[in-house]
């Protein structure tokens, strides 16, 4: 970050958790913040750094809010699922840290599409049926945009593209590349596979807690509550709250809120009803989507995640 000057500077980003979208990078992100050698921007989580505050001042302005401040530890660490999906966001990070180390967990395509579906109806963002939302023609180009950030369901399923976009601005030792399935299933290895990438003490072992976690809703009218705006809302929050809780710890707060509404033991159910057989519809069609790309991740890292998640499906050039 370019220096202004007389004014303190925080600590800018040398690590970043690029995403993907619905494949843990807020558990993982959790998990390292806990390690007393990452400073981490939680209240900043998800939040693309160059895209909310596009000025250098505003920037470092809101960094320097952080709490806990930072204390010299080696790593500072940001989270945003939505850096590795726009090219113009990893531009901007290796413009701005040229040397960052970038980490990218991955997950079986299908799974994440139809996760990330079921989490954008949680959150009421959602209101379509699941072929409506999740079969269409994908695009190529995006803007930055919410609506693009959450609906683009099977876009952020293309890894390979992604993937070799990063490239263009990072070399592959900067980037680690991760399995959603580890995550779950092996996540002390996992994490010391993170702290070795990152030179810190690779025997530190956080508070496993998944963070989250799609589920069921607890309260739906809870949920609304925490999600609907109002003018009246707007100003509660300018005139009361914000004086005593500012923007930073309002946002831990809301996230708090978010997983103890949430039944992290029950699996997501729908709003609408869902056959089983259109299910099996929707992921066959998304499978047709991904068997391309995901050969070629697998030819550019030399991973196997083609025959992980599609088993014995032969492998398609088209």
């Amino acid at each position: 970050m370019s220096e202004i000057k007389g004014a303190r500077q925080a600590p800018f980003p040398d690590t970043f958790l690029v995403g993907i979208q619905k494949a843990g990078t807020t558990t993982l992100n959790d998990w390292m913040s806990q390690h007393p050698d990452i400073f981490c921007y939680n209240s900043l989580k998800d939040i693309p750094l160059f895209v909310k505050f596009p000025q250098p001042e505003q920037l470092n302005k809101r960094l320097l809010m952080e709490t806990p401040a930072y204390n010299n530890e080696p790593v500072v660490l940001h989270a945003a699922v939505n850096y590795i999906f726009y090219p113009t966001l990893l531009k901007q990070i290796a413009e701005k840290k040229p040397d960052a180390k970038l980490i990218l967990i991955v997950r079986n395509p299908v799974a994440r599409a139809i996760s990330s579906y079921f989490y954008f109806r949680k959150m009421m963002r959602e209101q379509r049926d699941i072929e409506t939302a999740l079969l269409y023609a994908p695009k190529n180009n995006f803007e930055i945009t919410r609506d693009n950030n959450d609906f683009s369901y099977i876009e952020h399923g293309f890894y390979f593209e992604q993937i070799k976009n990063c490239l263009k601005y990072f070399s592959k030792d900067q980037l680690l590349v991760l399995d959603y399935d580890d995550l779950k299933n092996k996540p002390e290895e996992l994490l010391k596979n993170v702290f070795h990438f990152l030179q810190i003490d690779e025997t530190f072992m956080p508070d496993l807690t998944p963070k989250n976690v799609t589920g069921e809703l607890k309260s739906k009218l809870l949920q609304q509550s925490i999600l609907k705006k109002s003018p009246l809302k707007k100003w509660i929050v300018d005139k009361i709250v914000d004086p005593i809780m500012p923007v930073n710890k309002r946002k831990m707060l809301k996230n708090k809120l978010f997983e103890l509404n949430t039944s992290k033991h029950k699996q997501p159910v729908a709003d609408v009803e869902i056959s089983d057989d259109t299910m099996q519809q929707v992921k066959a069609k998304l499978k047709d989507f991904y068997l391309k790309d995901t050969a070629s991740l697998d030819e550019l890292l030399g991973t196997n995640f083609y025959a992980q998640w599609f088993g014995n499906e032969k492998k398609t050039t088209k």
